[in-house]
């Protein structure tokens, strides 16, 4: 009841009753939308960290490996990634702070660096919230002229998609 309500309720002799304590959300909890919120009411957004990326060219292919960590306490599942032009589906689960290696590419090695991005998209497991975490790509150029990837470098917050 608001105010009015109340002060009605006084006017007519009638018991007030009291205010109802608010919710109270618990770190991991859920809200009204089904998002993962924090002891603090604001939504969590889990963090991934890619480690020990591998670059390897066989030829005229090139292969890039990394291990994916969930930095989160929240389970997350990785869906795909794109990298060079090409989308890689992977559809791995990774429970807190666990980690898995991953191929982000295998197809032609480049002779330019004309791409400069790359994306994960992942997803919280419990609610199916999508997020995205965009790379900048530094590249190794080899002595033949074809270019390997030396790093993907984090380029700031992860979006909420």
């Amino acid at each position: 009841m608001g105010f009015l309500g109340d002060l009605g309720k006084a006017f007519m002799g009638k018991p007030i009753s009291p205010a109802a304590p608010p919710p109270v959300s618990l770190a991991g909890s859920q809200n009204q939308d089904n998002s993962v919120v924090d002891e603090n009411g604001q939504k969590i957004i889990p963090r991934i960290e890619i480690k020990s990326l591998q670059s390897r060219i066989q030829g005229d292919q090139l292969i890039v490996t990394a291990w994916v960590v969930n930095d989160s306490d929240q389970r997350v599942r990785i869906d795909t990634c794109h990298l060079l032009g090409q989308k890689r589906q992977f559809n791995q689960d990774l429970n807190p702070h666990q980690s898995h290696q991953l191929t982000f590419y295998q197809g032609p090695a480049p002779h330019d660096e004309n791409e400069h991005h790359a994306d994960i998209i992942y997803r919280l497991h419990g609610n199916g919230d999508s997020f995205q975490s965009s790379y900048r790509i530094d590249y190794h150029l080899e002595h033949d002229g074809k270019r390997s990837i030396n790093s993907l470098q984090d380029e700031g917050p992860t979006r909420d998609i």
